[in-house]
């Protein structure tokens, strides 16, 4: 499957949601389907937000996860 994917260090919990990347997406590709396939974010045991909000089924991992996106971890050994 072709598709292309979005990199963020901040945007997803903070600029936009994943619900609002995926509407932007519909409304580039002129309301055909998207072929957004990824997001990636920064995800490490230094950086615990995004794991932290996702055991309690919260913020941009689970979103993702749920419209069938695949997520990537950016600096999964420490921070910029």
């Amino acid at each position: 499957m072709a598709g292309y994917g979005v990199a963020t260090w901040a945007g997803l919990g903070e600029a936009f949601t994943v619900g609002e990347l995926l509407a932007l997406a519909t409304e580039a590709a002129g309301g055909q389907h998207h072929h957004l396939v990824a997001v990636q974010m920064p995800v490490s045991l230094v950086m615990m937000t995004p794991i932290a909000r996702a055991l309690h089924g919260r913020g941009p991992l689970p979103a993702a996860a749920d419209v069938g996106l695949r997520v990537m971890a950016s600096a999964p050994a420490a921070p910029r």
